[in-house]
């Protein structure tokens, strides 16, 4: 685990784990899901649970992990068997840097391609910048997807703040907690539940709660949150990642969450539904690098000096963190 601190800020990254950031602290506030869960036993620890989406819950432990070069489903494409949410975020990384308030690492995938990602905190600010690079080291055409998978712990009736626009809610069952209606439309933030009513999305349900919805084709990417005494924020290059997953485990029922989850993920995401590499493939959502190219992308955390009563005056956050908020 290594540590990154700019004297506002603190991140730890796991260097080990595809380089998933484990904590971001300012003061006593921590920012990110941090699960110390005994049980259940992760799969590394111990033994398969049968499937890879098991098989990875078994490891979730909240934190903020990269999904590449797949995001959802297992699948195999060009003949490489891809693991639920890609392999990367379970991939020991090479670091190239390391200073106080910065971090560079590297590490390959399945197919044949490299991804770099740089963690920079901001001199004297409370902002972490991420920009990556993916990289085609062959001699064929590559497809892949990915996305940012940050779980964030705000607590339960706070404010989101997101440009409006349109909502896929999940087709699938999530269980007896899913309030929303799997496979119906909306716009942010408001969404049917199960009885046709309205739910809103803009606060964080107070009861316990599972969702999972695609707020596809974002006009602008960022979205800022309400945590405690602070606002928050995340803001990405909607280039590489036009989509965004939205998923809550508030309580979660069964397994791996037992009612301990408290988890909103904010996941920008190169495509949606969550079906995987080999249908992104056949409905033109993958990206693909020809031998030696390279795509980049950035996707930036911020806390910012408004106060938690101003949040839904916000109406931008920009590529370096800064919120512009309405007169």
């Amino acid at each position: 685990m290594l540590s990154l601190t700019n004297g506002v800020i603190s991140v730890k990254v796991d260097e080990d784990l595809g380089g998933e950031i484990r904590s971001i602290k300012m003061g006593k506030s921590e920012f990110l899901a941090d699960f110390d869960w005994l049980t259940p036993v992760q799969n590394s620890k111990s033994t398969t649970y049968g499937s890879a989406i098991l098989d990875w819950l078994s490891e979730y432990r909240g934190g903020w992990q990269v999904l590449f070069p797949n995001a959802g489903n297992e699948n195999t494409v060009m003949g490489v068997p891809l693991p639920f949410h890609g392999e990367f975020g379970r991939t020991q990384t090479t670091v190239l840097t390391k200073k106080k308030s910065e971090l560079v690492i590297r590490a390959g995938t399945r197919l044949p391609l490299v991804l770099t990602r740089t963690y920079k905190l901001l001199p004297n600010k409370p902002i972490l910048q991420i920009k990556q690079s993916v990289s085609n080291e062959s001699d064929s055409t590559i497809p892949f997807i990915w996305g940012e998978h940050p779980a964030f712990s705000l607590p339960r009736g706070s404010k989101i703040n997101m440009p409006t626009g349109p909502i896929l809610v999940d087709a699938n069952e999530m269980g007896e907690l899913q309030d929303v209606k799997p496979g119906s439309i909306g716009s942010w933030p408001i969404v049917s539940d199960r009885a046709d009513g309205q739910i809103d999305l803009s606060v964080v349900p107070k009861k316990d709660a599972e969702r999972l919805c695609y707020l596809h084709d974002r006009p602008e990417g960022w979205a800022a949150m309400e945590h405690g005494k602070k606002v928050i924020g995340i803001s990405w290059d909607t280039e590489a990642f036009p989509h965004l997953w939205f998923w809550q485990e508030i309580g979660g029922k069964g397994f791996p969450w037992y009612g301990r989850a408290q988890i909103t993920a904010i996941e920008p995401a190169s495509t949606y539904p969550s079906f995987g590499l080999e249908a992104a493939i056949k409905s033109g959502q993958a990206f693909y690098l020809k031998p030696g190219e390279v795509r980049s992308a950035w996707t930036t955390f911020s806390v910012s000096t408004l106060p938690v009563k101003d949040i839904m005056k916000i109406k931008s956050i920009d590529t370096k963190g800064n919120f512009q908020s309405k007169e």
